[in-house]
């Protein structure tokens, strides 16, 4: 495949996991009674859009230059948390952001595993995902 095709892929689907882990996100802690402030979609889409360029141009380099080094992966993760950190800096904590990329890693691994048909992971990931959220849930509701 084409090294752009490539970039392209990896932008799209990391742009569609933050997308996803955004709604999801938002729905959530409307469930929590918490709210989650987000700015118009257009901006959403744009710091969205900014973020999962830099992971997809981050996992598109560790996959052709350095396969065996996914913890490096890392570094890209901190850095999409600080550019949405720096981008609701005045309504989001850091558990807000913590959150956003533990939707997105979710996201990613749940549709990698239907990908490749392992059910059981991607049945195993929800459920065990849902109840630590429901965890989450029962803590903030006392609070």
């Amino acid at each position: 495949m084409h090294t752009v095709l490539q970039l392209l892929a990896f932008w799209a689907l990391a742009f569609i996991t933050l997308g996803a882990a955004l709604l999801l996100l938002n729905i959530f802690f409307s469930l929590i009674g918490n709210d989650l402030q987000l700015r118009s979609l257009g901006e959403e889409a744009g710091i969205a859009g900014v973020a999962s360029l830099v992971e997809a141009a981050s996992a598109w380099l560790f996959i052709s230059f350095v396969p065996t080094a996914a913890r490096g992966m890392i570094i890209p993760a901190m850095v999409v948390a600080l550019i949405y950190k720096l981008a609701h800096l005045e309504d989001w904590s850091r558990f807000d952001v913590l959150m956003l990329l533990t939707f997105q890693v979710v996201i990613g691994c749940i549709g990698v595993s239907l990908l490749f048909c392992h059910f059981q992971t991607a049945a195993v990931t929800l459920v065990g995902f849902a109840f630590v959220l429901a965890i989450i849930a029962g803590i903030a509701r006392t609070f």
